[in-house]
């Protein structure tokens, strides 16, 4: 019973405190006059509206806010997801940081999720309902003549308050990523700014009012040094193929297998981890014989390194494209994020924007290529004719003509309607990894795998045959690799006593249509009885059949904990819980596959060690 009472008691906290928040946001909302508008004021003012999610929309504000203040106008910037809410804004930085660094593949679910409108609508529409109201008190304190937003979220708020009358001047949305998804477009927003033909189209199928524009970069890409200067500057090698490899401001994405691919074709290599310390300290470490290899932190000169560099190996990002494209720079995009980020690749690659290289062999014998004069990468150019962003707004101000608005009522939301978003959200947070993260950070729920440290990874085996188990525990001792052996009821039968191995529980995939519990947990226990009856050790882990997540704590026998595994299949092993899955195989097979992990391990640079580590 002990699971299922935390399992319940994690969703209550999570109702609870969904509930009792977003009540709070509404009676304090309620309280406001329900005539409350912004009407359009003489001041000749624009507002910004940021997110810092990520590095780049807050770069995209800085940047439209240097070109308009140069034109002579005045200018304020703000933190528009944080107007909206605090533990909102809290809650979205901490977990989007976690999803790309932990679980990447959540990020693909709700890319997914939302990627039809209907998906969209309703997401915008829940939080905007919630939370744009908020948005008011900056609006009204600075009186601008327009607002301009860099973020989905704000997008969707400022569109609500035009729908429904609350906001009387015109709203913009800046969009620098060519690949446009559903989300960033809201049909009440008077005009959305794309950097491409073929981004416009993506939001004009999502509903939104389109309109083509050359988004700003920083001054220093307009003053960078020539090639042979920028490499003065930094002292490298005029005749040297140089690759620049950078993951953003957070340090996302695979730098150091980007790293590793380009130093092995020959290419003097320099990574930029940006505010990520650990990625860069583990980089040090690892090149730290490669001369070759610079590893550098955060950096003021990037226009420098990007003028001296022949290619760019990102991740995607939309504001360091546009920056290596006002550079000419030639981009190759590796291992993006998954979901936006790879829509994002996909469309740069059919404008013929970037290249999209899809395995590190690939990305090795095209650099290798091209550092030999064999192939030539193309190099990547804005749209011709195409206005600044900063005379569009102007002119879309110019062009507004306020409307009065006739007197109708603003649809107000209900407790039901916050009692249906709190019960979408707990389930949601129950049945999704972001769930595990939060209750890792509030309610210090120990997940062995999530948060691994650097270059330590542990080695886990699933195992259904008992023959295979006893063949791989025999393996393991013999070759003195600390390995975790999570199997089931039957596997349980090849075990025997062997000190220094730890022990787990591999749910059984269920083969019903509707998940069955009660009978799942029943699985679980006996397969924990049969562990311990051939060990003589209760077994420490449980490792769900599909994923971890909260509601996998119904599941799990008693005393035992969940694993978080990477989800890293064909890949090479990383920091974390790298589960060797050989419930299918032959013993010899089996043996086979366990020996090439632990070189690929070797490989890799990691230490091998047990799970009670991580």
């Amino acid at each position: 019973m002990v699971g299922y009472l935390v399992a319940a008691a994690l969703v209550l906290l999570f109702l609870w405190a969904s509930y009792g928040l977003y009540g709070w946001l509404l009676l304090a909302k309620m309280r406001s006059r329900s005539d409350s508008v912004c009407p359009v004021s003489p001041t000749g003012k624009v507002l910004i509206l940021t997110a810092a999610v990520g590095g780049g929309h807050e770069a995209a504000g800085r940047t439209v806010r240097a070109e308009l203040e140069r034109a002579g106008h005045n200018v304020a910037m703000a933190d528009g997801l944080r107007q909206m809410s605090s533990v909102l804004d809290w809650l979205l930085v901490h977990f989007y940081s976690s999803q790309v660094r932990n679980t990447p593949r959540s990020l693909g679910a709700v890319f997914a999720a939302t990627s039809r409108k209907s998906g969209a609508a309703a997401v915008r529409f829940l939080v905007s309902l919630l939370f744009a109201g908020r948005l008011l008190k900056v609006i009204e304190r600075e009186r601008p003549d327009l607002v301009v937003s860099t973020y989905p979220l704000v997008t969707a708020a400022l569109g609500r308050l035009r729908k429904v009358g609350r906001l009387r001047i015109p709203a913009a949305a800046i969009i620098p990523d060519y690949g446009v998804h559903p989300l960033w477009v809201d049909p009440g927003v008077d005009l959305h700014f794309v950097v491409s033909r073929h981004s416009a189209e993506l939001a004009k199928r999502a509903g939104g009012k389109v309109s083509l524009a050359r988004l700003p970069v920083p001054d220093g890409f307009h003053s960078a040094p020539t090639r042979d200067n920028a490499r003065a500057i930094l002292g490298l090698e005029q005749k040297a193929f140089v690759a620049l490899v950078v993951g953003g401001a957070w340090g996302i994405g695979d730098l150091e297998r980007a790293a590793k691919c380009a130093a092995e074709s020959g290419a003097h290599t320099v990574v930029v981890t940006g505010t990520n310390a650990g990625l860069r300290a583990r980089l040090e470490e690892r090149f730290a014989s490669d001369e070759n290899v610079w590893v550098m932190g955060w950096r003021d000169d990037i226009p420098v390194l990007m003028a001296a560099a022949d290619c760019l190996i990102q991740n995607a990002g939309g504001m360091t494209c546009l920056e290596a494209i006002e550079m000419s720079l030639p981009i190759l995009i590796f291992d993006p994020i998954l979901g936006h980020g790879e829509f994002n690749a996909q469309v740069m690659e059919q404008t013929g924007s970037a290249r999209w290289v899809h395995t590190a062999g690939e990305l090795t014998t095209l650099l290798r290529s091209v550092a030999r004069g064999e192939t030539t990468l193309a190099v990547p150019h804005t749209e011709p004719g195409v206005p600044p962003v900063c005379v569009r707004l102007e002119v879309l101000v110019d062009t507004y003509n306020p409307q009065p608005e006739p007197g109708r009522s603003v649809l107000r939301p209900r407790w039901v309607l916050v009692g249906f978003g709190a019960i979408v959200l707990s389930s949601w947070l129950s049945f999704a990894s972001p769930g595990i993260a939060l209750a890792a950070q509030v309610l210090h729920l120990r997940v062995p795998g999530y948060r691994p440290p650097a270059g330590k990874v542990a080695l886990g085996i699933k195992v259904t045959d008992p023959t295979t188990a006893s063949a791989l525990e025999n393996a393991a001792r013999r070759d003195r690799v600390p390995i975790t052996m999570f199997t089931d009821a039957r596997g349980a039968e090849g075990l025997r006593p062997t000190p220094g191995l730890a022990f787990g529980v591999a749910e059984e995939l269920g083969g019903a249509r509707l998940p069955a519990p009660w009978k799942e947990r029943s699985q679980a226990r006996i397969a924990a009885s049969e562990i311990q009856r051939f060990t003589g050790k209760y077994p420490e882990y449980f490792l769900p059949a599909t994923r971890t997540d909260l509601a996998a704590l119904a599941d799990a026998p008693p005393h035992t904990r969940l694993v978080m595994p990477e989800r890293t299949a064909g890949r090479s092993p990383g920091p974390g819980l790298f589960i060797v899955d050989v419930s299918q195989l032959e013993p010899k097979a089996a043996r086979s596959k366990f020996m090439q992990t632990v070189q690929a391990i070797h490989h890799e640079g990691l230490e091998c060690v047990p799970l009670a580590q991580l």
